[in-house]
């Protein structure tokens, strides 16, 4: 009988320690941030779309250019939206530098361009970076007061 009723207490504690985190669990606020944002702004230069002012030149390495940190951003945002993305794009591969606006990426942002009825250019012009922002832009921090004193 004392096994029992021991076996019967720490059942008994097991189960209060799952209720009680359980219910800090729930309790702790939540981020509503989203998982992935990026502040996609107007005017960026992506793969074979050519700007007169970008606001990301883009470096040049044995041909292909790079734009960091706006191309893994942009193809984070197309995979997240579902579409494919070739990982050798995405990741450089053991060839390039880095993430690169290649063939499938292009596919992509004509896939994304098709799903939001905007132009299917594959380029990603300013009406797909205003759609890209509007979805994951970065949530603005709040704004703090502060109160000045004077000393008299």
């Amino acid at each position: 009988m004392n096994t029992r009723s021991s076996l019967s207490k720490t059942v008994l504690i097991v189960a209060l320690i799952v209720i009680v985190g359980a219910a800090l669990w729930f309790s702790i606020p939540r981020s509503t941030a989203p998982a992935f944002c990026f502040d996609f702004v107007r005017d960026m230069q992506f793969g074979d779309r050519v700007v007169a002012k970008p606001v990301n030149q883009g470096t040049v390495v044995k041909g292909v250019t790079y734009y960091y940190p706006e191309t893994p951003a942009l193809q984070t945002a197309l995979q997240k939206q579902g579409f494919y993305v070739d990982p050798y794009e995405s990741t450089g591969g053991h060839v390039y530098a880095g993430s690169f606006f290649g063939p499938s990426t292009r596919a992509a942002v004509m896939s994304f361009q098709k799903k939001y009825g905007l132009a299917q250019t594959g380029e990603v012009n300013n009406d797909t970076l205003d759609k890209l922002a509007s979805l994951y832009s970065c949530p603005k921090p709040a704004a703090t007061t502060t109160s000045a004193t004077t000393t008299p």
